[in-house]
């Protein structure tokens, strides 16, 4: 941290004496280099690896906060760092842990990132910001490679327990952010930039750190997740397990307060699907259908204009008009260019042409975005690429699902069954840009999907 700290003065005086931005940020990317080193070699991996991923909740934003880099990309880069210098020492004989298992899955996600790559220099978009931070993050390459080594980094249940614990205090963060924006307590949400309608989308609702009330949403019932699964976990903690279910009721009063439709009915499935699958939860259906249900008839009655909103919301049918505008389009381009696409991040600019005038629907949604992860990588991508990325992600996550593991990993599969329905019903009615949530939901199918199994008596199934 001190190379780190000396670098940025350095960056910084020297950008002053130079009057020279390029000498403030060449200097920021060696004292970012050295920071990376240095934590790496200090800190175990899984420590950089969760405060990255829980960090990612200002992604996008980090400017506004005064960093020239977003620390998450760097926590997390150490962090993978730490991974590979691990395995060179277990070469060398001083360290012991469990190598890096490349499978059909890692081969697959590799190949689509190749073709993402190719598609984006093709189209112009490599050296575009948008066109490489989406490869990143929209894409997926921070999260595969998180899901690449989430085995080694959280390979014990002390390491498992710092990424929980973690996800458990970004919670309350969100938690508590949203509840001070829902009852107008401007003055303590943190950063202030939240409350600012001129960055991101929807400043007339719940959003968070993310500028956005979709992944605000997703960010609020991952963390809620956590924390329910963080009240099984300590249950011999009574303090902790009390924190753990306030931190998990004020994630469901936020996604309540983001007023968004798709979080409402992706919570809503999740929660039936992983009830359906885990008869040991079903006891608690009673319970949790009562609590729900005063959670909501509260916030109603004491949360000024979510009533409102919430109607308001539930009948209006624009971003109806535009999914279908947008699909439609993303349907037709697949229809008249399916090996290619339009090109990796082109789709709002070129998609115009293929947007035609429906007898019932006004013709809105051109110059946005495909409401439809799929479609939108098929329309860009092409159907190989296409292919190749889905054909990864179904064995990765999918693998993690239909795997027997071992007795302390089922809590987190049951958290990777819940997170993976909600993302998938999020992504259909939507894009998915958001760093948090998919680095969540790979580094949980990293856990659960590609770690070694034991033998048949250490086995559960539910």
């Amino acid at each position: 941290m001190l190379a780190g700290a000396t670098g940025v003065a350095l960056a910084v005086g020297g950008a002053i004496a130079t009057g020279r931005d390029e000498v403030y940020l060449g200097l920021t990317a060696l004292a970012a280099t050295a920071a990376v080193v240095y934590v790496a070699l200090r800190v175990e991996p899984a420590w950089p690896i969760s405060a990255g991923i829980a960090l990612s909740i200002f992604s996008g934003h980090s400017d506004r906060l005064g960093f020239p880099i977003g620390p998450d990309r760097l926590l997390i880069a150490a962090g993978l760092l730490g991974v590979a210098l691990e395995g060179l020492r277990d070469v060398e004989g001083r360290a012991r842990r469990p190598p890096i298992r490349i499978e059909t899955a890692h081969w697959l996600l590799f190949a689509a990132l190749l073709w993402a790559v190719g598609s984006a220099w093709w189209a112009g978009t490599l050296t575009q910001s948008s066109g490489f931070f989406a490869l990143l993050d929209r894409f997926g390459l921070m999260p595969f490679l998180v899901f690449l080594v989430a085995p080694v980094a959280f390979r014990t249940d002390h390491q498992r327990a710092i990424l929980l614990a973690t996800l458990i205090v970004t919670g309350a963060y969100l938690g508590l952010t949203a509840l001070f924006e829902g009852v107008g307590l401007d003055a303590l949400v943190f950063p202030q930039y939240i409350l600012d309608p001129s960055v991101g989308l929807h400043a007339e609702r719940v959003r968070g750190p993310f500028a956005q009330a979709v992944a605000m949403g997703l960010g609020l019932f991952l963390c809620g997740a956590a924390a329910a699964m963080g009240m099984a976990r300590w249950r011999a903690r009574p303090w902790v397990r009390a924190g753990c279910a306030v931190v998990a009721a004020l994630c469901a009063l936020g996604m309540l307060l983001t007023v968004t439709r798709a979080i409402w009915l992706g919570g809503l499935l999740a929660a039936v699907v992983v009830v359906w699958a885990t008869p040991r939860l079903w006891r608690l259906v009673p319970a949790g259908a009562v609590m729900v249900g005063l959670l909501i008839a509260g916030a109603l009655a004491f949360v000024p204009g979510l009533e409102a909103n919430a109607k308001e919301r539930s009948g209006d049918e624009a971003p109806v008009w535009v999914r279908q505008n947008t699909n439609r389009a993303a349907l037709a381009i697949v229809l008249d260019r399916p090996l290619f696409g339009v090109g990796w991040e082109r789709f709002t600019d070129r998609s115009p042409q293929w947007f035609h005038q429906d007898d019932d629907i006004p013709l809105t949604g051109a110059g946005e975005g495909v409401h439809n992860v799929f479609l939108a990588n098929a329309s860009e991508l092409g159907l190989p690429g296409t292919f190749l990325w889905l054909a990864g992600a179904v064995l990765a996550i999918g693998g993690g699902l239909m795997r027997q593991v071992r007795r302390e990993l089922w809590p987190w599969k049951v958290f990777l069954l819940a997170a993976t329905t909600m993302i998938v019903v999020a992504g259909s009615v939507g894009p998915l840009p958001y760093a948090f949530p998919l680095l969540v939901l790979w580094t949980l199918a990293g856990v659960v999907g590609s770690t070694p199994q034991m033998g048949p008596s250490s086995r559960v199934t539910d």
